[in-house]
């Protein structure tokens, strides 16, 4: 991205107001970053619904200090920037509800398209999570997954360390901006995940670590992965924010059990009896994805599949379409380029042959 391109997307982004809705809403309206800056007032009357106020803070132009201080500060931390038109950009994270429309990151950008599952848990475990959260973690990069986490103290913190112990790919999702130092004690595991993953945040920098930035970071968690393991959480615990969002998202979510008598495990308890996947050991997470499950998306990188029934060009050319998550017929013939009647056969056709599964309101997904 043209430094000037850069400068006029991180300026829109701190106009109050903006979104990650917004700002996707004016880019691709007016083609770039930069040409929204360079818009007429009277050119925003053609966007429905525009705001008023939104529009008048655009007519005064970027805070010039505000954005010179946040370019000064990714140039000294060596952070890269993403956005949701980058080929770089992770095709899962676009699929969710309300994506970031920024990413600022640390290490590799290319760690967020391979294929993850996300550990997350308690901030006190136990001796019992934290053994757990390690065996499951090291288990999972060796058989080629990144493990995806929030960089918090315990069960995140244990999953990162594990995986990059066991010589894997770890990501972990910050919820402040990526030159701020949180939580403190894990400053060198931030630089060390950088060296084997990426450490990433939608947040501008400068932004502190507030308590109303992990739920929203929570989602990034659970969009970047095909699923969601919960080791020990209460039934307060931010783990079930992130459960909430991976079952929101049409990811799996997994849950491992602990003692009854332990207040640690109340959360996950409750998420098993609701319905989770009850996970004891690295073989249940991968019955749990599938054997379809495991990487049908071309974007992301290769991993464990097996043998698939032959299909026509016609059929394969929509099932490459298909990912691990519900997607409306709509959008698979738009993604096709084919009339919704022409993929409803193509999809019923798969569905005979046990490779898709059909949901109400012709929604479908790998089976």
């Amino acid at each position: 991205m043209k430094p000037e391109e850069l400068k006029a997307w991180i300026g829109l982004q701190l106009v109050p107001g903006v979104g990650n809705m917004t700002l996707r809403r004016l880019v691709e309206h007016f083609g770039s970053a930069k040409a929204v800056w360079e818009a007429r007032p009277a050119d925003f009357s053609d966007i429905a619904r525009f705001p008023n106020q939104v529009r008048d803070a655009l007519a005064k132009g970027p805070d010039e200090k505000a954005l010179e201080c946040s370019i000064d500060v990714l140039g000294r931390v060596g952070a890269w920037t993403i956005t949701f038109l980058s080929k770089d950009y992770p095709s899962l994270l676009n699929e969710i509800q309300n994506p970031p429309a920024l990413l600022y990151g640390v290490g590799d950008p290319f760690s967020l398209k391979k294929r993850a599952i996300a550990i997350v848990g308690s901030r006190y475990p136990s001796s019992y999570g934290l053994d757990v959260a390690r065996v499951l973690s090291s288990e999972l990069v060796q058989h080629g997954y990144a493990v995806v986490s929030g960089l918090a103290l315990g069960i995140d913190t244990a999953s990162h360390e594990a995986a990059l112990r066991s010589g894997g790919n770890t990501i972990a999702i910050k919820g402040c901006g990526i030159d701020v130092a949180y939580p403190r004690q894990n400053t060198g595991l931030v630089r060390r995940i950088a060296d084997h993953g990426a450490v990433i945040t939608e947040l501008p920098p400068g932004v502190s670590p507030e308590a109303k930035n992990f739920p929203i970071r929570n989602r990034i968690i659970s969009g970047l992965s095909l699923g969601v393991v919960i080791v020990e959480a209460n039934r307060k615990s931010g783990s079930l924010i992130t459960a909430s969002c991976a079952l929101d998202q049409g990811r799996e979510v997994m849950a491992v059990p602990g003692s009854i008598y332990s207040y640690r495990s109340s959360g996950t308890h409750w998420l098993i009896k609701q319905g989770a996947r009850l996970v004891e050991n690295f073989t249940d997470i991968m019955e749990e994805l599938g054997a379809e499950k495991q990487g049908r998306n071309k974007d992301l990188v290769p991993g464990v599949s097996r043998e698939q029934p032959e299909l026509s060009p016609e059929e394969q050319e929509v099932f490459d379409k298909l990912g691990p998550y519900p997607q409306h017929i709509d959008d698979i013939a738009h993604l096709c380029g084919q009339s919704v009647a022409q993929v409803s056969g193509l999809l019923l056709r798969m569905e005979l042959k046990d490779l898709i599964q059909a949901f109400p309101g012709q929604i479908y997904q790998l089976k």
